[in-house]
């Protein structure tokens, strides 16, 4: 989970988020990472070796899973990444960390890894914050497809986040739902904002929602799927 910026206040990296995500990850975020984990445990990847595009430091990602790959490279553009991804996976078999934006050099990085599987880590509900260009976002997350045609390939990310409450149960879709009635089937109104990842994968694609407490009162829906080469 890369960084995000709202102001000039830090949102998903440096020490101020690190410390908050700490603390969140053991009460607030507990049921989403056993459904993160559990979402992971059923993507039937192929390849031993994965490419994880900004995990920050591994908050919300299970061992078991990173421990299923012969090796694991990273690209994350926080700082701090490297070294608390570290300590809370020190088990991981951690080869390769590139301190960069996907959007600009992910290209070369996924090039000198050509069977690979990737596996963007609740990044890219995050691109709306550092390019503003609606438009050049939502071609960017169509793109993520063809730029990865022929690999094992997942991202979990933001759909829609708002203020309310809803249940931590997944919510399993055979294909895309306007915002509309997916919040309704949650039972949830009210304004949300949209992350423009609603092109990432194909609209006939099976996919889960997956709600997130992000923060007391604050509810992420993360959407989760899985290509296969």
């Amino acid at each position: 989970m890369g960084p995000k910026t709202e102001g000039s206040i830090d949102l998903t990296g440096g020490p101020v988020w690190h410390a908050r995500a700490l603390w969140r990850r053991v009460h607030l975020w507990k049921p989403f990472r056993k459904n993160v984990e559990n979402f992971l445990a059923s993507w039937p990847v192929h390849s031993r070796e994965l490419l994880l595009i900004g995990p920050s430091a591994g908050w919300c990602l299970p061992e078991k899973f990173l421990r299923g790959f012969s090796i694991v490279h990273a690209m994350d553009p926080d700082p701090f990444a490297a070294v608390l991804f570290r300590l809370n996976h020190p088990r991981a078999r951690i080869g390769a960390w590139q301190r960069a934006d996907f959007f600009v050099e992910g290209d070369a990085f996924l090039n000198r890894h050509p069977g690979a599987a990737v596996l963007f880590c609740n990044v890219l509900g995050q691109r709306r914050y550092v390019n503003r260009d609606i438009e050049s976002v939502e071609n960017e997350m169509r793109q993520i497809k063809l730029r990865l045609r022929g690999r094992d390939w997942a991202s979990f990310h933001d759909l829609l986040s708002g203020f309310g409450e809803a249940s931590s149960e997944i919510k399993v879709l055979k294909s895309a739902l306007d915002q509309a009635t997916l919040l309704s089937s949650l039972d949830l109104s009210g304004e949300w904002l949209d992350h423009l990842t609603g092109n990432v994968f194909a609209r006939s694609q099976t996919r889960q929602i997956i709600p997130w407490r992000f923060a007391p009162g604050r509810v992420h829906l993360v959407e989760a799927g899985y290509v296969n080469a």
